[in-house]
């Protein structure tokens, strides 16, 4: 074993580019599998710092899925700066110290060592990523909640008379088959260093965003599985479909159907959801405060309508804590719904108000580039290729609409947020994701208007 690692390392430690960001095993991967597939019961031993013991929970819960916890295998997480056990049997491996610094898996004479920093242990889940052995409770909890979601939106879109429930289950039908076709979902080294900051949180250390908070609860009630994330995922994939169909005009929720097709059918857009890294969520929120905003009828009662604009704030906020970016859509709401001052003024200043206590809990800024992003040219030639049919159809209506178009209204809430961000999107390039769950459904909205809809 020493005459095989000490090389390895030793080269991997001269280029510290080359070995942050790759996983190694000692003596080899061979070795971990056969421990894997022991019937050996194993203990997990963490280190003292918060990152080490949060990775220690979720080594725990992942082995718990293929061994039984107990007296024999010690998995000791860490370094040899914060791991005493790893530090005292250190010097056996034949490495030296800085290498347990370095994400690995060492398997020596009985124990485990998995190895890293707060930089980069994460890499070490690459060791179980094609591990797949959904528990009963995570298949029954899917399946429950996927036909839980169903059944809420599909009595809500039939109960108005129209087709729209129809079209609904079609969309639902499309879902399910695409879920079972698609191969699963692969975790991106991003989303790994979100998760492990949310571990942090969860064993009781401090968020470093609003997005690892949100992590960080969920894990307190699901364990952190690949599995479950991947379940997680469909349901919030299957969320973004069911919302877009109240993106349609309120008189022809049936078009939702087509707000849905435009938007999937895009290869772009599609191919973003085919990895777990956390802009799925993001995309829900943002279809979630669209959805209230086009929709939400603010009752004349003034305390009626304060609880409207209150949940309306709590979904925005939400929004916002996923992606900061989303920060001004409050300002053209207020520009395309002007005349309820007193609701507006609410609104405003609760978002306002939930903003500051994001920066004052987690931190919260919005950094926008000086200079477009190098990539942006190719990514706004792709969005303008694959939503072609959204644009093209747009442009359409905007040429045979009769009379000037109202920059009032939801219509006109949609015009403005897509007019703001698709140039933003050359900054920030995961705006672009966003963009076309804007262009689809304004597409559609043009179109009602066109056909003489409200």
């Amino acid at each position: 074993m020493r005459k095989a690692a000490v090389p390895i390392l030793l080269f991997l430690l001269l280029l510290p580019g080359v070995a942050a960001a790759q996983l190694t095993y000692y003596p080899n991967e061979t070795a971990f599998q056969a421990f894997l597939n022991s019937d050996s019961p194993f203990t997990v031993v963490s280190g003292n710092d918060t990152w080490a013991r949060a990775w220690a929970y979720y080594i725990d819960e992942r082995l718990s899925t293929l061994k039984t916890p107990g007296n024999g295998t010690l998995v000791l997480v860490g370094n040899v700066g914060d791991n005493r056990l790893m530090r005292k049997i250190w010097n056996e491996t034949g490495l030296p110290p800085k290498a347990s610094f370095l994400p690995s898996i060492i398997v020596l004479n009985g124990t485990v060592l998995i190895t890293g920093s707060k930089d980069n242990i994460y890499l070490t889940e690459r060791a179980f990523e094609n591990i797949w052995r959904p528990s009963r409770n995570a298949r029954m909890a899917f399946l429950v909640t996927l036909i839980a979601l169903m059944l809420v939106f599909l009595a809500a879109l039939s109960g108005d008379g129209s087709h729209a429930g129809k079209f609904y289950g079609l969309m639902a039908s499309l879902y399910v088959v695409w879920y079972l076709t698609s191969p699963r979902p692969f975790l991106t080294e991003g989303f790994l260093r979100e998760m492990l900051s949310a571990l942090e949180f969860t064993v009781g250390g401090t968020p470093d965003s609003a997005l690892s908070t949100i992590m960080g609860v969920t894990f307190r009630l699901v364990p952190p599985l690949e599995e479950n994330l991947v379940f997680i995922h469909w349901l919030i994939v299957f969320l973004i479909a069911s919302l877009v169909f109240y993106l349609a005009p309120r008189r022809g929720r049936e078009l939702g159907f087509i707000v849905f097709g435009l938007l999937f059918v895009a290869p772009m857009f599609r191919n973003s959801l085919d990895e777990i890294n956390g802009s799925a969520l993001g995309l829900a929120g943002f279809a979630l405060t669209l959805a209230m905003a086009c929709n939400v009828t603010f009752s004349p009662e003034k305390w009626k309508a304060l609880v409207q604009t209150a949940v309306l704030s709590a979904f925005t906020l939400l929004a916002i804590a996923i992606n900061p970016y989303l920060t001004f859509i409050p300002v053209f709401f207020v520009l395309a719904f002007p005349k309820r001052h007193l609701r507006n003024y609410a609104y405003l200043g609760t978002v306002a108000l939930g903003i500051l206590l994001l920066y004052e809990t987690v931190g919260f800024s919005i950094g926008i580039p000086p200079s477009p992003s190098p990539c942006s040219l190719h990514l706004a030639g792709r969005f303008i290729l694959d939503g072609g049919l959204a644009i093209g159809a747009s442009i359409y209506a905007l040429a045979n609409r009769k009379g000037r178009m109202s920059m009032k209204g939801a219509t006109a809430f949609l015009i403005l947020l897509t007019a703001f961000y698709f140039p933003l999107a050359f900054f920030i390039p995961s705006l672009f994701q966003y963009s076309f769950v804007l262009v689809s459904a304004l597409a559609v909205r043009l179109l009602h208007g066109v056909t003489g809809g409200t």
